[in-house]
C-alpha cells in the first residue's frame, strides 16, 4: 500500500470499496512540481519519504453521497490537492501516516472548507456495488492559531465488517497567510498523533512566511 490510499481512502476508494470508473485525470507536471516554499523530507518528523504524484482516480457516477454537497470534500481528501495548485505528498508506511500539501493563491478556500465541514457533519458515501463509508467530520476548535487565518478538522472514515472492516482518521488543516492557503491532509490507519499534525502545520506555515 502506498499514497495511492490518499486519494481513495474517503473517496470512491479504489482500495476500499472498489467503486471507481476507469477514466482517471492525470497529474501534470505544473500541478505537482514541489516549489521552494512547500514541505521537504527534511522539515518532517523522521519516517515520512515523498510520494511520487499520480494520476487521480474519479468518483463513479454511480456512487452517492447521503448528503446533497459533500462530494467536494471527498474530493479534498481524495486528491489531497486541487487542479494548478503546487502540491506535494508523503507517506511514512503501507498504512500511513500519509501526508499532502497544498499551496494555493484562493484565499476563499478555507471559508468553503468550513462551510462544507458544517453541511458534512456525518455523511455516507455508497459504491456501486452497495458497500458503504461513512464518514464524520468535526472542527477541532483548540488546534493552535497559525498564520492569519486557521481551520482545522478531524475527519475519519469507516467500513466494512469483521475482517474486513476499517478506519481510517486524519486532520484537514488550513492555513491563510494574506493571499495564499496551506492546505494539508494528514491520516492514517486508524489515525495519525495530532500533535505531529500540529508540528507538521507549523513547519509549513514557517515555510511559507519564509518566501513570502
Amino acid at each position: 500500500m502506498s499514497h495511492r490510499l490518499l486519494p481513495a481512502v474517503l473517496g470512491c476508494a479504489l482500495v476500499l470499496t472498489g467503486g471507481c470508473s476507469g477514466d482517471r485525470r492525470a497529474a501534470t507536471p505544473e500541478a505537482t512540481r514541489a516549489g521552494t516554499a512547500l514541505l521537504e523530507v527534511a522539515d518532517l518528523p523522521d519516517g515520512y519519504t515523498v510520494s511520487p504524484p499520480q494520476a487521480m482516480p474519479e468518483m463513479s457516477a454511480q456512487n452517492t453521497v447521503s448528503v446533497e454537497g459533500c462530494g467536494p470534500l471527498l474530493d479534498r481528501f481524495r486528491a489531497g490537492g486541487g487542479d494548478g495548485a503546487a502540491t506535494v505528498w508523503f507517506e511514512g508506511g503501507s498504512t500511513g501516516p500519509f501526508l499532502a500539501e497544498e499551496l494555493s493563491a484562493d484565499d476563499v478556500e478555507l471559508a468553503r472548507q468550513r462551510d462544507l465541514a458544517r453541511q458534512c457533519a456525518t455523511f455516507t458515501e455508497t459504491g456501486a456495488d452497495g458497500d458503504t463509508t461513512t464518514v464524520t467530520v468535526s472542527a477541532v476548535a483548540d488546534f493552535p492559531g497559525l498564520g492569519d487565518e486557521t481551520a482545522a478538522f478531524r475527519m475519519a472514515a469507516s467500513g466494512g465488517a469483521d475482517d474486513a472492516a476499517y478506519t481510517f482518521s486524519g486532520y484537514l488543516v488550513l492555513v491563510r497567510l494574506g493571499a495564499t492557503t496551506c492546505t494539508l491532509v494528514h491520516f492514517g490507519q486508524p489515525a495519525v498523533d495530532r500533535s505531529e499534525t500540529e508540528a507538521i502545520a507549523a513547519a509549513a506555515v514557517r515555510k511559507v512566511r519564509q518566501r513570502q
